[in-house]
């Protein structure tokens, strides 16, 4: 049996922020729990605090040795792809080899505003950046001129550990997103889809809508992965885990509850590994549970993510 991985997300501090001891001792005992990845949210403004993804990133590369780390997802047009491409390939050399990125565009026009960044051409934008990144990470002395970035002869170094697992030899990239666009994006540029918050049938839709526009680029036996987020709450029962949280949490901003729901994992570790195997009937394998919780319970909703459900797919798999 393929291994199901499963990861966890930080961020989306929407019941506050847990000190950042608490933050380190849970990344040093998630790779006792069985936890397969760390993935930090992206966001320059938000309702709540947010932690840097660099920052918290290297923080947890410091205290883990096993643990893949990035973000999810990073806001690349918002920054020049060249310091992204040098960030990143310091953290890589700084986690030996762990990091993978999946990128997108965000949903927060505000972000793109308080940047300076025009929204016109946020998609062509994106696509310039993927492939800086990826040209600066395999070479030196490297030239670009397109419509957004323009630069010669630059090197990156230390350039990240070369990958034999994905097409294109550099850390993975993988697309964010559920738009035409960016589905189009990761059939034609990225070695995964990162989903987020979607119903198995929408994923497994999704999936296949990728594949045949894979086939139209040329790329009809790519390297494509796959990953979703999922809001989750472990607790004694379905109703408990409500009980727990807040309704109106639980939406994160979102309007319709049962939609939220629909789209989350909750209650006893049976009835969140139920849910996920719907998913994997789906044909995911890589998931990363997000999880509803204050400062005070977030490390137990972290270990439990790992003893109870990470664990299970890791015996399931042996």
């Amino acid at each position: 049996m393929k291994q199901i991985k499963v990861g966890v997300g930080v961020g989306l501090w929407r019941f506050g922020l847990p000190a950042p001891e608490t933050i380190a001792s849970v990344a040093e005992r998630a790779e006792e729990w069985g936890i397969d990845s760390f993935w930090l949210s992206d966001h320059l403004l938000a309702p709540t605090p947010e932690l840097d993804v660099v920052a918290t990133l290297s923080l947890i590369a410091s205290r883990t040795s096993k643990l893949r780390l990035g973000p999810s997802v990073y806001l690349l047009n918002l920054r020049h792809p060249l310091i992204v491409a040098k960030s990143f390939a310091s953290l890589d050399y700084l986690a030996r080899g762990r990091i993978v990125m999946a990128v997108g565009t965000g949903a927060n026009l505000d972000d793109y505003a308080a940047c300076g960044v025009p929204l016109e051409g946020r998609g062509a934008r994106l696509d310039e950046g993927i492939e800086i990144l990826r040209k600066v990470w395999l070479a030196p002395q490297v030239s670009f001129a397109g419509k957004f970035y323009q630069f010669d002869n630059v090197t990156i170094d230390p350039r990240p550990v070369r990958r034999p697992n994905n097409d294109f030899g550099t850390i993975d990239l993988w697309i964010g997103g559920q738009s035409k666009g960016a589905l189009m994006r990761t059939a034609r540029l990225g070695d995964g889809y990162f989903a987020s918050f979607q119903t198995p049938d929408e994923f497994a839709d999704h999936m296949r809508q990728i594949r045949d526009y894979a086939r139209g680029y040329g790329r009809e036996n790519a390297r494509i992965e796959s990953g979703l987020i999922l809001r989750c709450r472990i607790s004694t029962s379905k109703k408990r885990a409500l009980e727990e949280v807040d309704p109106k949490l639980w939406r994160l901003g979102q309007v319709d509850g049962d939609a939220v729901l629909k789209r989350s994992a909750y209650g006893s570790p049976d009835d969140v590994i139920e849910t996920m195997q719907k998913y994997v009937a789906a044909g995911l394998d890589k998931f990363v549970l997000w999880p509803l919780a204050t400062p005070e319970d977030w490390p137990r909703q972290m270990e439990l993510i790992g003893r109870e459900v990470a664990s299970h797919y890791i015996k399931m798999a042996a």
